[in-house]
């Protein structure tokens, strides 16, 4: 009799694992898969190897210190479940090539009035129609997840690749106190042992060695990160500034560089009607000068994520101004330097020093005079000794 029950109640776990299967792919996910709610020690010793360039993460914004314990969002916790999203599946502006990060021309963003949010809200609300808790808050380790659940592997540049997809997918993880059957099936590593052209593909360095990412080096959280996040650096080093070329918000030069990601790179697809649709309001001289209304109605319909003040994009968008050596973003940056925030003038100041020439050094001549602030009047000072 006891076996005939536990042959019952293994069918059906069974049968509610490919129930969330069939329900995730049916709302737009690309794959599933299951795993334990055990502890993650990898990533616990990770962090403590490399403590001091993520303490900003592991002990701050995401507490990924605590989370490499699944119980630590969810007490209850006995299974996780990780989802895979393909968001390479349209195609992106040439407009935005070097200057936004695909993920997030991709919008994975998890806000209500968002349709990969409301994806999301859908999964939760039947996993909890079967009965479950679920957590995800404040973080879970879902590259660690998705990896031990069997739907890809680390590359050397630290990101998944799931099989057909390659590096450009996002994970979510969610632990729930069900208990599901782990996902069995495992994927070989496939990165060979003497590639290195991600490596070789990051210019500043933040990516030293296979599987090795200093954050405070990466271009792309120098985007959202620097003086953004609590632990993070206040400002972008000035080493960092030129080799961020025109990025203004992530970077995918480590992805990009990837053999396995080459046929994705490759493909003919249709393009997505919403980014081809905003490409114009996106250039550089309007996100450098834009006002409150400007950045919250239109900016942020892309670039939600992870900035919510219009001072960072403004930064950022002087920076790229500064690195195309265009004189005509000497206007622009100009009239930036006049902005009322300290740090859309000592940017838009280096990128005035970074172009040159009679112009902009008149510009920063005759704001000097009137700077009250000694940073700015710093940073002008520095970009005059470079015209």
């Amino acid at each position: 009799m006891q076996n005939i029950k536990g042959i019952i109640k293994n069918l059906g776990v069974q049968c509610l694992e490919q129930e969330i299967r069939e329900y995730a792919l049916e709302i737009g996910f690309d794959d599933v898969g299951f795993t334990t709610a055990d502890p993650f020690p990898q990533l616990t010793e990770a962090l403590e190897e490399r403590k001091e360039g993520y303490s900003w993460i592991s002990n701050g914004l995401l507490q990924l210190a605590h989370v490499a314990d699944p119980k630590f969002v969810l007490p209850a916790a006995r299974s996780i479940v990780v989802l895979i999203y393909d968001y390479y599946k349209q195609g992106y502006p040439q407009e935005f090539e070097g200057r936004i990060g695909k993920s997030y021309q991709s919008r994975l963003y998890y806000g209500k009035n968002r349709l990969f949010g409301n994806r999301l809200r859908l999964f939760r609300d039947y996993l909890e129609s079967k009965g479950m808790e679920v957590g995800v808050r404040p973080a879970m380790a879902e590259r660690q997840a998705a990896a031990r659940a069997g739907l890809g592997y680390f590359g050397c540049n630290t990101f998944i690749y799931s099989p057909g997809r390659g590096s450009y997918i996002g994970i979510v993880a969610m632990a729930v106190s069900g208990e599901l059957e782990p996902t069995t099936a495992k994927i070989e590593r496939t990165c060979l042992d003497d590639c290195s052209r991600c490596v070789d593909a990051c210019p500043t360095g933040a990516l030293y060695a296979p599987y090795k990412m200093d954050p405070f080096r990466c271009i792309a959280f120098n985007s959202y990160g620097a003086g953004n996040f609590p632990g993070a650096p206040e400002d972008i080093l000035p080493e960092i500034r030129p080799k961020m070329k025109g990025w203004i918000y992530g970077c995918d030069h480590c992805q990009d560089a990837c053999p396995h990601n080459q046929a994705r790179l490759k493909q003919k697809l249709v393009p997505d009607a919403f980014l081809h649709e905003i490409v114009p309001k996106f250039d550089l001289p309007i996100l450098l000068n834009m006002d409150d209304r400007y950045f919250f109605e239109t900016v942020q319909q892309l670039m939600y994520g992870y900035i919510w003040e219009k001072k960072f994009i403004q930064r950022n968008a002087a920076i790229a101004l500064g690195n195309s050596g265009d004189e005509a973003a000497i206007g622009p940056l100009s009239k930036a330097l006049q902005d009322q925030q300290e740090l859309v003038r000592r940017y838009s100041a280096w990128a005035l020093g970074r172009i040159g020439g009679k112009k902009g050094k008149a510009a920063l001549e005759k704001t000097l005079a009137g700077e009250r602030e000694s940073a700015v009047a710093d940073e002008i000072k520095a970009a005059l000794e470079n015209c």
